[in-house]
């Protein structure tokens, strides 16, 4: 075992393979530590993710159950999506929540929209990440405007069910697991 800090590896080379809306794949021919050269596949998200954690005046969460085709199953999520080049990350957190949920915080300010935190979507395929936001106080304020795609149901839930939900397995989007993380971390939940 080896107490080594890792090193970057040195790129010599990139070509990107596949690019549509959604994403782009990469294929980098690189140089590893040891002198070897390695063909690594990576993603390029198509903008930076946002994540709406959301909380009704009766302190329950939203949430929404969406198929997901990439693994074939109905899954609990968050309101989300990605941002616009140019968009400040929380108006894109409540753009999404608004025209996915047609929920809006009643007010918005540092009481009602705070910053989680970010996570990896996952490291070893790129960059893509996640921006996590806590809104509390929210309220039926438009219609929806759901992209052609998305077919969402909305669940208001108790904490004590999502808590239980994650821990349990049933839950197992990564923005969820987070959001609850860091509810957790903040005392909040």
């Amino acid at each position: 075992m080896s107490n080594q800090e890792p090193v970057a590896w040195k790129t010599l080379a990139s070509s990107r393979v596949f690019r549509n809306r959604w994403i782009g794949v990469v294929v980098d021919e690189v140089e590893l530590p040891d002198g070897k050269r390695y063909e690594y596949t990576r993603i390029e998200p198509a903008g930076v993710g946002v994540g709406v954690i959301g909380f009704n005046a009766a302190g329950e969460i939203l949430l929404e159950r969406e198929y997901r085709h990439g693994v074939g199953q109905v899954v609990w999520q968050v309101p989300g999506g990605l941002a616009t080049p140019g968009e400040e990350l929380q108006a894109a957190g409540l753009r999404e929540l608004q025209e996915e949920t047609g929920y809006a915080p009643a007010v918005v300010s540092d009481d009602t929209v705070t910053y989680l935190g970010m996570v990896w979507d996952n490291p070893g395929f790129g960059v893509a990440c996640s921006h996590l936001y806590r809104v509390r106080g929210l309220e039926l304020t438009a219609n929806t405007a759901r992209d052609h795609g998305e077919f969402v149901s909305l669940h208001w839930v108790a904490p004590a069910w999502l808590k239980e939900a994650v821990r349990a397995g049933e839950i197992k989007d990564r923005v969820v697991v987070a959001a609850v993380a860091y509810l957790l971390l903040r005392g909040e939940l």
